[in-house]
């Protein structure tokens, strides 16, 4: 009798919570995990009978539950406690590293060479340098930061695999041998998937090397820390107990400090926001977040303007970017939809850098149809 009365209070408990999740509002966006929340699905018979209508339905009901933060606190604790390395699709690493999961199967592979098609499409209809700068992983580099008995797949045998599909016209920089060799220097973040600024700069260095241009001397920047409080995506993801924040720094100079920004037609007078130091998503101090197209113009005056076709990597590699060039743009093809060769002729660009991440091209779908 009392398995049946706990069994009662249980299930009621449980239905009352479900209900309470469609009557209290919740926000749309989730500061911790620095994305937005699912939304409430629209009823679809056919999508009733796929059993697709409920995944959805599962996953408002998951992002929208009564103290989310709480309960996924409690599970990340429960589960390290039991001596657990992996929470939530994050592997709890050494010296403080986390690292998510990375997945590469025929899905993956065959969107690469989708992209691979498209990118070579692409260079046939423009007459500059085109630069490809796919960038591996702190999973892939920091190896030995892995929990025990964890492997990773090979990220240079995928680089490799990928720029032999690229054609001649394109300038392949291959960066993994200069990161291994400086991977004990702070190069990524321990609990976000970004690149630090040191990071950024070996960037700097091998895209310098690529074009044939003179690089600035990290000597010649004033380094400067801005934040010791930043907690990225895998924290945000992991919940990790005591987790030790990442620090942020930065490397000013005349060049990009005086300089003219664009973001989406909003115009700032600096790539570095320090509104973003004050919030979670402390990563967007770099070149505002997010944006469709963004435009730096410095008081270099060369006649050269840089296209950056990206992903967020190169957000923190805008301070070394915009070193050597009169403007510096950049485009991001999951909101930017007008032809790049037209964008390319109508604003004089001189160069074409794609800057992209191991992790995050595999799963991007826009570039296979970048024009």
């Amino acid at each position: 009798m009392r398995d049946k009365i706990f069994f009662v209070i249980f299930i009621a408990t449980w239905v009352l919570l479900v209900m309470l999740n469609f009557i209290i509002k919740s926000p749309e966006f989730s500061e911790q995990e620095n994305r937005y929340l699912a939304t409430i699905p629209k009823f679809n018979f056919s999508e009733l009978v796929s059993g697709e209508y409920s995944e959805k339905l599962d996953s408002y009901i998951n992002d929208h539950f009564i103290a989310r933060n709480f309960w996924l606190k409690l599970n990340s604790f429960i589960s390290l406690s039991t001596g657990k390395t992996e929470n939530n699709g994050v592997y709890i690493g050494k010296d403080g590293y986390l690292f998510e999961k990375f997945k590469y199967g025929k899905e993956e592979k065959e969107n690469l060479e989708k992209i691979a098609l498209a990118i070579n499409n692409f260079s046939e209809n423009i007459d500059v340098p085109i630069y490809f700068l796919l960038v591996p992983n702190s999973i892939y580099i920091n190896q030995d930061k892995l929990p025990d008995y964890v492997s990773v797949y090979d990220q240079n045998e995928i680089i490799n695999e990928f720029y032999s599909k690229l054609n001649y016209r394109i300038e392949k920089i291959n960066t993994i041998y200069t990161l291994k060799q400086n991977k004990d220097k702070n190069i990524y973040f321990k609990t976000d998937h970004h690149m630090t600024s040191d990071g950024a700069y070996l960037l700097y260095l091998e895209f310098c090397k690529s074009a044939n241009i003179n690089p600035v001397a990290i000597s010649s920047f004033k380094r400067e820390l801005v934040t010791r409080s930043f907690l990225g995506t895998f924290d945000s993801k992991a919940q990790v107990p005591n987790q030790i924040p990442d620090e942020i720094i930065v490397y000013k100079n005349d060049t990009n400090q005086d300089v003219k920004c664009n973001y989406d037609g909003e115009k700032y007078n600096s790539i570095f926001n320090e509104e973003y130091l004050n919030k979670k998503d402390k990563y967007s101090y770099f070149l505002n977040g997010n944006s469709a197209n963004a435009i730096i113009k410095t008081k270099i005056s060369n006649g050269k303007k840089l296209l950056v076709i990206k992903d967020s990597y190169a957000h923190i590699a805008s301070q070394f970017l915009c070193q050597n060039y009169e403007e510096v743009h950049f485009l991001d093809t999951r909101y930017y939809r007008i032809p790049i060769s037209d964008y390319i002729e109508e604003n004089k660009i001189t160069d074409v850098l794609f800057l992209y991440n191991v992790s995050n091209i595999l799963e991007e779908v826009s570039l296979r149809g970048i024009k």
